[in-house]
């Protein structure tokens, strides 16, 4: 059986229900404020037609059989109610407060209601019933007419709206159905009708703008939570960057400091060697071996640490394919024939849009680690550069002729410090370093980077490039020969060193091999001045880094060449990475500062004598073609 409840508490829970929306239940005093602040926008319509409606009536009835004192009051009562209500709207805009006073703003707002559902609730009766005909069709108008523009400003709160509007048209409904006649029993339906129209427009205009507002706030959450999280993001972001920034610094200044000794070192066991007794040259041999370890994993190291920080820079040019393989094989074929292996190259003609430094180490490491696990009692003791172009794609592979990687190794032989079962078995051949930063500068260039292996018959690491069918061309040029013994050096060097001890060395081998050296810490106005009275310069070679509040080393060779009127060669020995100086020489170039007409000749710390000579003999028939016997500029230079 249905439980039927109590028809009062039915009423109440009908009532509850109807004043109370789904939107309503959570509203809180912020919305509500401005649920209110929105109907008061409509306040002036319900005025002007409050006051439009009290001089119609006033005007018709007040020749008519209404008490002209009861006119003159009710109209007086009407005047009173707008003032009221107008006063309400003006300290409500002005009342800091409210969200907290919101109680005590809807109790006046529905005090207010009441008071103007009364005035007009007995403008129907008083001044429809005395008289008939078109006085009550008007008096039926007027009081339809205000209600239906004031209902909208009710709203805000639905039990003024209910109060207002039952207390204006209910005694009006009365009136006219008391009357027992047909024509004024359709008209107190019409205005029943209406009734209930307002009330159910009101509740439906009320729950949108409750909507409306609750969204708004949620917007305006959801914009604040926004502009908090761009915030935190953007100090993050800074933090980051001061980080980025710190480390930047950090390995700057550790890069120059490791470097700075073991050039020293590296200078004076090569003056060791040359004055080895045959008692002391193996002590010297391990010493050099020692140095050349330490040298390599440094190197290793910081390169792996500029990859992982994001600080290496890259600058794609062209480069011919068989150049670059016929330079890598010139440089690394005298280590590999001391092994008893062969070193050979194949490639076709080709170019590549790329960053040649850092394909060049790549490839270097490959090739090395190819020398150090192949072994000269294999079948076929070959060590093959080969490149393979097909389509838009350009693989370059090296072949090695070792034992082999097993398939436990492979997955992991790319990993940092990690070195295979060949590796563990070959004492002093490598850190495990050299094919994590293939990875690093394979991931840099956007390379797919490969391997394939075959236990006891050998290994190719291949590097796949995307080339362009139109930007390949034929740039082969003939390329400096790398090895070799050490060249004499005529003329003058002029040397640029902060450090002490590297200076001395260095200056001590260069005279050794026969040349004139002018050193000096920093580029002083003595440095210059001693400089120009020299003559007969063969290259200058300097230091990147000179110390604080000095010039580096780029801009000490271009104030040099201005002064002397003419190009300088220039060697470059630093531990400053290339790529940063490269793009330090394109601003200055840019921005027309003191930098040198052509690129240095980068020479990474730590560099033994052969490099470094090898480094000199390279840029000094750099400037033979515009430069006289004498070191000084051609009149034809001087004329473009």
């Amino acid at each position: 059986m249905i439980k039927l409840l109590p028809i009062k508490e039915q009423t109440w829970r009908f009532l509850r229900v109807f004043f109370m929306t789904s939107a309503s239940r959570h509203i809180t005093g912020r919305t509500l404020s401005k649920l209110i602040l929105s109907s008061l926008k409509l306040f002036p319509v319900a005025v002007a037609a409050q006051l439009a409606g009290m001089f119609c009536l006033a005007g018709m009835f007040w020749s008519s059989e209404v008490s002209r004192f009861f006119l003159m009051f009710w109209f007086l009562c009407g005047l009173v109610q707008i003032w009221l209500s107008l006063r309400y709207v003006r300290s409500f805009w002005r009342d800091r407060d409210r969200v907290d006073r919101i109680r005590i703003w809807i109790r006046r707002w529905t005090a207010l209601a009441v008071y103007a559902g009364i005035i007009w609730g007995v403008a129907g009766p008083a001044f429809l019933l005395p008289l008939s005909g078109i006085s009550q069709v008007v008096t039926v108008a007027v009081v339809v007419a205000v209600t239906f523009a004031s209902w909208p400003v009710y709203a805000c709160w639905l039990p003024s709206l209910t109060t207002f509007t039952v207390l204006s048209l209910t005694p009006l409904v009365v009136a006219v159905a008391a009357q027992y006649r047909v024509s004024q029993l359709m008209i107190a339906i019409v205005i029943l009708v209406s009734t209930i129209f307002i009330l159910y427009s009101g509740r439906k205009l009320n729950e949108l703008i409750v909507s409306a507002i609750l969204t708004d706030a949620q917007n305006q959450r959801l914009v604040e939570r926004l502009r908090v999280e761009i915030s935190r993001a953007e100090n993050a972001r800074r933090t980051m960057q001061q980080e980025s920034e710190r480390r930047a610094r950090f390995f700057a200044a550790a890069n120059h400091d490791i470097r700075q000794p073991l050039q020293a070192m590296g200078i004076y066991l090569d003056i060791l060697k040359r004055r080895a007794t045959p008692q002391t040259a193996p002590v010297i041999e391990q010493l050099s071996i020692t140095s050349s370890a330490i040298s390599t994993l440094v190197e290793q190291v910081l390169t792996v640490t500029r990859m992982e920080f994001g600080q290496m820079e890259l600058h794609p040019e062209h480069v011919s394919v068989p150049q670059l393989l016929k330079e890598l094989a010139d440089e690394c074929r005298p280590i590999a024939e001391k092994k008893g292996l062969r070193l050979r190259v194949v490639s076709p003609p080709a170019t590549l849009l790329t960053d040649v430094v850092s394909v060049k180490r790549a490839l270097k490491n490959l090739v090395s680690n190819a020398i150090a696990y192949s072994e000269a009692d294999a079948p076929v003791p070959e060590i093959v550069i080969g490149a393979r172009r097909i389509g838009s794609k350009l693989t370059i592979g090296v072949y090695d002729c070792g034992p082999g990687i097993s398939r436990e190794d492979r997955e992991r032989i790319f990993g940092t410090f990690y070195r295979g079962q060949a590796g563990k078995a070959r004492p002093g051949s490598g850190f495990g370093l050299g094919l994590s930063i293939v990875r690093g500068i394979a991931r840099q260039l956007a390379v797919k980077l490969s391997m394939s292996s075959h236990l006891g018959r050998g290994s190719v690491f291949r590097l796949t490039f995307n080339i362009d069918e139109a930007e390949q061309a034929d740039k082969l040029e003939v390329p400096v020969p790398a090895g070799g013994e050490i060249l004499p050096v005529t003329g003058t060097v002029l040397l640029l060193e902060d450090n002490r001890f590297v200076r001395d060395a260095m200056q001590s081998m260069l005279e050794g091999w026969g040349a004139t050296v002018i050193a000096s810490g920093e580029p002083g106005e003595a440095f210059y001045e001693e400089a120009e009275a020299a003559g007969n310069i063969s290259v200058l070679v300097s230091d990147y880094n000179l110390g604080e509040d000095q010039p580096t080393g780029l801009e000490a060779g271009g104030v040099l060449e201005g002064r002397l009127g003419r190009p300088l060669p220039m060697v470059l020995l630093t531990a400053v990475a290339g790529d940063l100086i490269e793009a330090e020489y394109r601003r200055g170039r840019r921005e027309g500062g003191a930098v040198p007409a052509a690129l240095p000749l980068i020479q990474q710390k730590p560099a033994d004598g052969r490099a470094l000579n090898e480094a000199i003999i390279r840029v000094m028939p750099a400037c033979a073609s515009s430069c006289g016997n004498d070191g000084t500029s051609s009149e034809a230079e001087k004329a473009s």
